[in-house]
């Protein structure tokens, strides 16, 4: 049946079309084994690290290229093994059953930033969008449409902010105090997916980058 349905989303953004049949497959989360955790790990700086979890690919990351990979499935009883250029960053672990992004510093030696994100919702013909603010000395951030209205408000520096949306066609920007990024068109994604939004740069020059969330096989 090549029945479509038409969503849509408020705040002025441009609907599209969309094949019901085959997003319908994608409103499940994958069960995870027990004792499992997804991981992912993101580079907000613009030098590529070489990073690698478990005994996944080794993956170039960094803002102007890859600045996340994708969501990993490893054993939460077990420590957990990041290595960056080749260095093991010791005395990791992922909570049971949770969704977690480690965010590189700066300074690759030091430890990365652990955040628990929120669970998926599952049975839902909408997608999840989340925005992470990670742009130095950028202490309160807004996520608006390319036309004005508000899609995330005063989102703290090391935040995270989630919100629910039908797949749309949308152009956002993200501003720091009266300092606004270029625009960023978000890229084609379906009902059950997530798509991350990462502030990065500065308070004085903020970019917004963002990409549809992906799992490993």
């Amino acid at each position: 049946m090549n029945a479509r349905v038409f969503l849509w989303l408020g705040l002025g953004l441009v609907p599209t079309w969309v094949q019901a049949a085959p997003e319908i497959a994608q409103l499940y989360a994958p069960k995870l084994p027990e004792g499992s955790a997804w991981v992912r790990v993101v580079n907000p700086g613009d030098t590529a690290l070489q990073v690698r979890v478990g005994q996944g690919v080794t993956l170039a990351l960094s803002a102007r290229t890859e600045v996340a990979s994708p969501f990993q499935v490893v054993d939460s009883r077990q420590p957990l093994h990041v290595t960056v250029n080749g260095r093991e960053i010791k005395g990791l672990s992922a909570p049971k059953s949770a969704w977690v992004t480690l965010i590189l510093a700066s300074d690759p030696t030091l430890p990365p930033r652990l955040v628990i994100d929120p669970p998926l919702r599952g049975k839902d013909l909408r997608a999840e969008l989340n925005v992470y603010n990670l742009g130095s000395g950028c202490e309160q951030a807004d996520i608006k449409l390319a036309n004005g209205a508000a899609v995330f408000s005063q989102v703290p520096f090391n935040g995270q902010a989630q919100r629910t949306i039908n797949p749309v066609q949308a152009t956002l920007i993200a501003s720091c105090n009266q300092n606004s990024s270029l625009p960023l068109k978000l890229a084609p994604f379906k009902a059950g997916d997530r798509y991350s939004l990462f502030l990065i740069g500065s308070r004085q020059a903020p970019r917004l980058i963002g990409l549809v969330d992906q799992t490993a096989p």
